[in-house]
């Protein structure tokens, strides 16, 4: 069996991949190979977290591939002996796999199936939002960027339609299954993707030895903003800005973390309304024994959009950007 895991985006991919990538041994104890091909480099070895480079080669007409790379993943699955293999980019989500399947998968003489974490509607879009955010890519601000979101759902009658996504998967992979999994940590097993994504496998979850390290709290809207505003205008190249942001996340700061205050109530309401609509015949195909793809958002907590005080937070996490880079 191999398994093509494509995210989606914002599902905790790099932390399972990551995971993956560590655990070679506990995976082979378990009949299980995450592929070198791909993360290799061309030098057999893996040194990748994943295989992103095969999805960007993908849509760079495999310019700059090593030679042999295809007959070296199909030999690599060969060689399992019928372990369950995983190849594994969030990259390949939403993009024409066909290219993969000629040059790639057509080769293999195993079953596909193709593993897809969904995530809901609207954090799903906050979180993009965010990641532009902090990456100071242009968003127009979060008020502006939800509106365009609602026009486009209303525009696109594909957009974030996965039932759509499926089968176009279906048609540039003939034969291959897809197997979708709501993103919800409290329905997860063992409550956290990698054993959850394992368990899939067959693997019992409570045999999972996790890392120490405890998963990201989202940062707060006004922290991503702040973050973004250290750009290349301001001297911080992408690398600089990723430090920065880790240390954000891990100076355990609880006023830079928030979820929820992307959108007002009612916008919240109408992205995932509109969407569960979309995605009823995909849910009655895939999640036969749910009303809902997924439960509705709750209202406890969460600080919408131009809550009092949202200035004096933004100006705090300004200065706390500021202590870190003083400290280097």
């Amino acid at each position: 069996m191999l398994w093509l895991h494509i995210g989606m985006p914002k599902t905790g991919t790099t932390a399972l991949q990551g995971w993956l990538h560590a655990n070679a041994g506990f995976l082979r104890d378990h009949g299980i190979r995450y592929l070198a091909t791909g993360r290799d480099r061309g030098t057999g070895a893996a040194r990748l977290i994943c295989h992103n480079a095969l999805a960007v080669a993908l849509s760079r007409g495999w310019h700059g591939l090593p030679e042999g790379q295809a007959e070296a993943m199909a030999a690599e699955v060969a060689a399992q002996g019928g372990a369950q293999c995983i190849l594994s980019s969030e990259m390949f989500f939403g993009r024409d796999l066909t290219p993969l399947h000629e040059r790639y998968l057509s080769r293999i003489d195993v079953p596909l199936r193709v593993f897809v974490y969904l995530r809901r509607f609207d954090d799903f879009i906050e979180a993009d939002y965010k990641q532009r955010a902090k990456n100071g890519l242009p968003t127009g601000g979060a008020a502006r960027f939800v509106a365009e979101r609602l026009a486009r759902i209303e525009s696109d009658p594909h957009y974030l339609d996965f039932g759509v996504a499926f089968e176009r998967i279906r048609a540039q992979l003939p034969g291959a299954e897809i197997v979708p999994r709501l993103y919800l940590r409290d329905e997860m097993a063992g409550g956290n993707v990698i054993p959850d994504f394992l368990s899939v496998l067959g693997v019992d979850p409570a045999e999972v030895p996790l890392p120490a390290v405890a998963a990201n709290r989202s940062l707060s809207r006004v922290a991503s903003e702040a973050l973004g505003l250290f750009d290349e205008r301001a001297g911080y190249d992408k690398k600089a800005r990723r430090r920065l942001g880790r240390a954000l996340q891990a100076s355990g700061d609880a006023r830079l973390y928030a979820s929820g205050d992307v959108f007002l109530p009612e916008e919240r309401a109408r992205i995932n309304d509109a969407l569960e609509a979309r995605n009823a015949a995909m849910r009655a195909e895939f999640f036969p024994g749910r009303d809902r793809l997924f439960p509705v958002a709750g209202t406890g907590g969460e600080q919408a959009r131009g809550y009092p005080g949202e200035i004096e937070d933004f100006h705090h996490a300004v200065r706390a950007i500021l202590r870190l880079v003083r400290r280097g």
